[in-house]
């Protein structure tokens, strides 16, 4: 079954914020002929911002053994899954971003914990938060809906 879920606000506002800054500065550097570092830094600006986009998940499908993140472009299967366990925002006030972005459009990429160590965030809130552990030891951290863990795993939130 596919599973949607709405952004925070801070997400909403900070790709709000990011979008229309890129544009000031193209509308500065095209107007004004700024200086010409800018308009070579302005490409290097959408280009990245265009692959958070396009890397950013777009809804969860979910099936008794498998979640698919299915992302503007691509998709990230999570099979052979040994548990998933709620967590709240305590577990994401002590993790360090490694590699990824933490609020445009979604938090996405690499980050590490003390407590839990390495894994890949996929998500586009910070409600209804799972860490899914597969067996080979790979951790994410996905939108997930509680209502489809049992009573067992919801009582176990980290």
């Amino acid at each position: 079954m596919i599973y949607k879920f709405r952004r925070d606000l801070k997400v909403i506002l900070t790709s709000v914020l990011a979008i229309v800054g890129v544009l000031i500065i193209l509308c500065v550097a095209w107007f004004v002929e700024a200086d010409v570092k800018a308009l070579y830094a302005l490409p290097c600006w959408l280009i990245v911002m265009a692959v958070v986009i396009l890397r950013t998940p777009h809804y969860f499908y979910i099936e008794k053994d498998r979640i698919v993140v299915k992302l503007f472009l691509g998709s990230k299967v999570l099979e052979d899954i040994h548990s998933i366990h709620p967590i709240d925002n305590v577990f994401l006030k002590g993790c360090v971003r490694s590699f990824g972005n933490g609020g445009l459009m979604g938090y996405t990429g690499y980050f590490r914990t003390l407590k839990f160590g390495s894994f890949q965030m996929l998500a586009v809130s910070k409600k209804q938060l799972v860490l899914v552990t597969l067996n080979n030891g790979k951790k994410y951290v996905i939108n997930y809906p509680y209502e489809l863990l049992d009573k067992n795993e919801k009582d176990m939130s980290f």
